[in-house]
């Protein structure tokens, strides 16, 4: 089921990509990013404090002038956890004795927009900011010995950001990008209320032909 969404989102992913560079030749980017998330909020008390340092995120972006670019963006976030041994309850009053894992990978898939306030000038460093919204792909699940509990869900997702366009060649076409955000994802399964997250990426925006 993992392998099927993924390659469902493959698939719409690079559709979306030749649909928009044959309408708009020049004015589309690609985005490719590494990122880190630091849990936050019921994430962060109720199931995993760890920092995820297994992210990545992509996004085809159209620009209607040098300062403002709507895009289609598509992530990935994995954390995990994992707690000695204790005495747990289970739900028919037994007790078992075994080591909790906590695992959570999120996809979200979004419509973000960003805003250059120096955008077109000669500025060495563009600042942005943004927004998104849209729908996250959760997949949780938590293993207690031998037994496990959780199975795949969506929910909404909205995300804000800002950091650094630096461009690294004389048209200013190509920029390295720096930058933070925070992503909420209301979700109330499993005993959570919210998979709240803190994230700070590093990667390159360059345009398609």
């Amino acid at each position: 089921m993992k392998t099927i969404r993924i390659i469902g989102l493959l698939v719409v992913f690079a559709t979306a990509v030749n649909f928009a560079v044959a309408q708009a030749p020049g004015r589309v980017t690609m985005k490719l990013n590494y990122n880190a998330a630091m849990p936050v909020g019921s994430l962060k008390n109720d199931y995993i404090t760890n920092t995820s340092f297994r992210g990545a995120f992509g996004e085809i972006g159209y620009w209607f002038n040098p300062k403002v670019s709507l895009g289609l963006g598509v992530g990935y976030q994995s954390y995990y956890q994992k707690y000695g041994r204790q005495v747990y309850k289970l739900e028919d009053n037994q007790t078992v004795s075994a080591v909790l894992s906590n695992t959570l990978e999120v996809m979200p898939v979004t419509i973000n927009g960003t805003y250059l306030p120096l955008g077109g000038s000669e500025a060495a460093v563009q600042p942005y900011v943004s927004v998104g919204a849209g729908l996250n792909i959760v997949n949780y699940r938590q293993y207690l010995g031998k037994f496990s509990d959780g199975k795949p869900n969506t929910a909404f997702t909205a995300n804000a950001g800002a950091g650094v366009f630096i461009p690294v060649n004389k048209s200013k076409s190509t920029s390295i990008q720096l930058g933070a955000s925070y992503s909420m994802t209301p979700y109330t399964k499993n005993g959570l209320t919210s998979l709240n997250n803190v994230g700070v990426n590093a990667g390159v925006i360059f345009p398609l032909k």
